[in-house]
């Protein structure tokens, strides 16, 4: 290879990784200020309900217009993030998503999030059984319990049925430091804490064929 070569070679790569970064450095920044903003809007929400009894379905309501449906927290794996309506790349990009057709939390049903194994739901592998997920939403604070995790291929949309009870189901892609799309999905399930008493709403409708387009 000439010197000629090597230096147009060397250039190429050196324009392409400028490229990348400032690909990556945009997408972040994006991420950054939707969670900020959608932090900012249920901050608002809660200091306007001054203390009074949350407004049923409110959360369904915001979901459809701001796009923003709570905050998800488990202690122990270090995860705290705004859950955004829907599981398409952008949704994903900008923090957890709810998968459509799936309960809202505080409803009967199965209430399934999504999640990038190596953003928002990086801290999922540190999750054990009897670990509290607390979602915070316009509708309320709502607890659930772990009881199972799983580890299935990628089209288990099953596990993401309505059930006649509340349920919390996260989804993320496994192995957690597998490069390219992960072959495998992680799997946590969780029931409601009694202490907290979800309201009675009717079944959501399956959300199977949501599951399969949420992570790929």
């Amino acid at each position: 290879m000439s010197e000629r070569t090597r230096l147009r070679l060397g250039r190429g790569l050196f324009a392409l990784g400028v490229v990348l970064l400032a690909v990556w450095v945009g997408a972040n920044a994006d991420a950054f200020l939707e969670q900020r903003s959608l932090a900012r809007r249920l901050e608002a929400l809660d200091r306007a309900s001054d203390g009074t009894s949350k407004r049923s379905r409110l959360a369904r309501l915001e979901a459809s217009t701001s796009g923003l449906v709570g905050r998800i927290e488990i202690e122990r794996a270090g995860i705290s993030a705004l859950v955004i309506e829907g599981t398409s790349s952008k949704a994903l990009r900008r923090g957890v998503g709810h998968v459509v057709g799936t309960a809202f939390p505080g409803e009967q049903g199965n209430v399934g999030l999504a999640g990038h194994r190596d953003t928002y739901f990086r801290g999922l592998k540190k999750v054990v059984v009897g670990d509290r997920i607390t979602l915070e939403t316009p509708d309320g604070r709502f607890s659930y319990v772990v009881d199972s995790l799983l580890i299935v291929p990628p089209r288990r949309g099953d596990l993401l049925r309505s059930r006649n009870e509340a349920r919390l189901t996260l989804v993320t892609c496994y192995p957690f430091y597998y490069i390219g799309p992960a072959p495998r999905r992680f799997i946590v399930s969780a029931h409601a804490d009694g202490r907290l008493a979800a309201r009675r709403e009717p079944p959501s409708t399956p959300g199977g064929s949501a599951y399969a387009s949420a992570m790929r």
